[in-house]
């Protein structure tokens, strides 16, 4: 008996390790791993991880937020609402940049459209990470991670990389007011910049983060960002 307790406590750790399709695979292999991923203290716990900051009682606590049928249902009902969401957002970018370029207002727009929805990492890496898409997209959902879900850029390079967009570039343009020398004011400058998503993750570029953080302000009126990926551009 105490030797099925450990066999049962070892397994439940190692799947509380596992992302939720790797949960539903290993729960296909075999009538022990089915009864052990089909637990409620298993979804339980990849909600909790997955959405942190979701409203929902415990799973011990009797909730109308908790369907009858468990933490599982809840988790791939949840995964299924943030997917059309977040599709909705994606669309509307495609719209504002039919060009692959975007005003910056735009741009922070769908940045606060996202945190209305609550995404968290894994969201971002499965959802807007993707190749496939604007690598505006993509740099939507770097800035979000870093700035507002406060996720390690070390973290977030590694997920871009292993979503295979660490190396897509974006170009950013802004357009600076000329500064005041001796009661005149000089020239407005412009300015280029050309960085891969991969740059953007480092300590050195945080300015540039940072201003795009800001948008338009009052020392730069214009910021506009361009896909500078060969394959979308």
């Amino acid at each position: 008996m105490a030797s099925n307790l450990l066999l049962r406590d070892v397994a439940l750790t190692i799947i509380s390790l596992l992302e939720a399709r790797d949960v539903c695979s290993l729960g296909s292999s075999s009538c022990f791993w089915r009864d052990l991923c089909f637990l409620n203290c298993v979804w339980a716990h990849l909600f909790r991880r997955r959405w942190p900051h979701a409203d929902v009682a415990d799973a011990s606590e009797a909730t109308p937020l908790i369907p009858p049928e468990g933490w599982k249902a809840l988790y791939i009902e949840s995964h299924k609402k943030i997917a059309q969401e977040t599709s909705f957002v994606i669309h509307e970018i495609g719209q504002q940049a039919p060009l692959n370029s975007l005003e910056v207002t735009s741009y922070l727009s769908a940045i606060k459209q996202l945190g209305a929805l609550s995404l968290g990492f894994e969201d971002v890496c499965l959802f807007l990470f993707r190749p496939k898409l604007s690598v505006i997209v993509n740099l939507i959902g770097l800035h979000y991670s870093i700035l507002y879900l406060h996720i390690p850029p070390k973290e977030v390079l590694e997920a871009l990389t292993r979503c295979q967009v660490a190396h897509r570039q974006v170009c950013l343009s802004w357009l600076k007011v000329g500064r005041w020398l001796h009661g005149f004011r000089l020239r407005d400058e412009n300015y280029t910049r050309r960085i891969s998503l991969a740059e953007l993750t480092m300590s050195e570029e945080e300015p540039i983060l940072a201003m795009l953080n800001r948008g338009a302000v009052h020392e730069v009126i214009r910021i506009q960002i361009c896909s500078a990926d060969s394959r979308t551009s």
